[in-house]
């Protein structure tokens, strides 16, 4: 009965270790499938952050960096409905100003970058 018990527990110590080690192989495994999509990610992210930064303050570089983003089928869609309700947002401040001043200025050369982005990402 001993000899049982022992055996008992001998086989129990190896079932617990047998699935902790496949626990954490499967834990490894899943670790290294998750690496590329961690890197999809920091891509992702990357890129919205490249094309916040060329709608808040467009630079000469700016319409580039949309179109380079927005051209890829994987993000047009998401980029495109982006400056659309960039457009809208600035049409609607533009109503505000009705007579011609800097701040209206400003808002109508935002609407036409922001035209002119829509255009190009269009137009590929």
């Amino acid at each position: 009965m001993k000899h049982s018990v022992s055996n008992h527990h001998g086989l129990s110590v190896r079932l617990t270790t047998t699935l902790l080690c496949s626990s954490l192989l499967s834990f490894s495994v899943l670790a290294n499938c998750d690496a590329p999509i961690a890197q999809q990610e920091r891509e992702i992210g990357a890129m919205v952050q490249a094309i916040d930064r060329a709608i808040a303050a467009p630079q000469t570089n700016s319409l580039e960096i949309i179109y380079q983003y927005g051209t890829d089928s994987r993000y047009y869609v998401m980029i495109r409905g982006w400056l659309v309700q960039e457009l809208a947002g600035v049409n609607s401040q533009l109503e505000a100003y009705k007579q011609q001043d800097e701040p209206r200025r400003v808002l109508e050369q935002k609407v036409s970058f922001l035209q002119q982005a829509i255009r190009r990402i269009d137009l590929e």
